[in-house]
């Protein structure tokens, strides 16, 4: 018969050396052909460990892997922009072409970074060193225009995804926004404009009005706020006398009236001495403010 390379087992009978280590074992026939019930007693001890002992166990490894399946991912370590980071993408912002920097904000993204980290940290830090470089003649005023002009359009592209993101929803109040006649540094109106949106609010933006035209609109609208920004390129006494106009037309009598820009960053208290309710430094703190404002004024009556 040919070898087929499977091993055979057959009978054979055990010498004394083959038990040498197995004392116990009663030759090559200790496990029977039938089936030997086991004592009850066994069975009864049996049973009861594996429902005190084994199935617990069981249920605790499973849970347990659940859990582990179930627990959420740790959470990245967050993207710190730096004063680098924001000269590099006002450059790239400048001189390459737009799809560049769209990608470069994608990769953020891919990093978790928010969409409100986009907009906040990253273009409008970009939209205020352009203005600086202006200032200091380090560009040139069509650097800037072209600049600004694309960081529109990224904002555009970013804010809906800055929409959707969570945040408290507004009661349906009407905002108007709007640079102060003569100004015309717009971007940082666009990125407050899209805080409130998202904040549930009805937002109405004029970004280069004329004062006739600012006052038409509180006198045939009702706003509940009026927010302003200013840069600085119109002086103090003609911002107040703005504000002072906004107040006298509106239809609504207790609009509130709130001041925004690079005039304000350093000094937010400025807006009260201009005759505002209040001056924020940014989108999310005019955000804030107002409803902080709001929530007061329904508390004190």
């Amino acid at each position: 018969m040919p070898v087929s390379g499977r091993g055979t087992f057959s009978a054979r009978d055990m010498s004394p050396d083959d038990l040498i280590g197995f004392p116990s074992l009663p030759g090559p026939d200790w496990c029977a052909d039938g089936e030997a019930e086991p004592p009850i007693e066994l069975r009864n001890e049996l049973a009861r460990t594996i429902e005190a002992e084994i199935i617990p166990r069981l249920m605790l490894a499973h849970r347990a892997s659940e859990a582990a399946r179930a627990a959420p991912e740790k959470a990245p370590a967050p993207i710190v922009i730096t004063d680098q980071d924001v000269d590099d993408f006002a450059a790239m912002i400048v001189r390459r072409p737009l799809p560049e920097a769209r990608a470069h904000l994608d990769g953020l993204r891919a990093r978790g970074m928010s969409a409100e980290a986009v907009i906040t940290t990253v273009l409008s830090e970009t939209a205020r060193r352009l203005g600086v470089l202006w200032e200091q003649d380090r560009c040139t005023f069509v650097d800037v225009t072209v600049g600004l002009s694309r960081l529109q359009q990224l904002l555009r592209i970013f804010g809906p995804a800055f929409e959707a993101e969570p945040a408290p929803q507004g009661q349906g109040l009407r905002v108007l926004l709007a640079v102060v006649p003569g100004e015309q540094h717009t971007f940082g109106l666009a990125v407050v404009e899209e805080f409130f949106r998202r904040a549930g609010w009805h937002v109405q933006s004029e970004f280069l009005p004329s004062k006739p035209i600012l006052l038409e609109h509180v006198r045939t609208e009702w706003f509940d706020v009026v927010g302003l920004s200013a840069s600085g390129e119109v002086a103090s006494a003609g911002i107040q006398a703005v504000v002072n106009g906004v107040r006298a037309a509106s239809l609504n009598k207790n609009l509130h009236v709130m001041l925004g820009g690079a005039l304000f960053v350093a000094e937010p208290g400025l807006a009260l001495t201009l005759g505002a309710d209040f001056g924020a430094r940014d989108a999310a703190e005019a955000v804030n403010s107002i409803d902080w404002l709001l929530g007061s004024k329904k508390l004190s009556c």
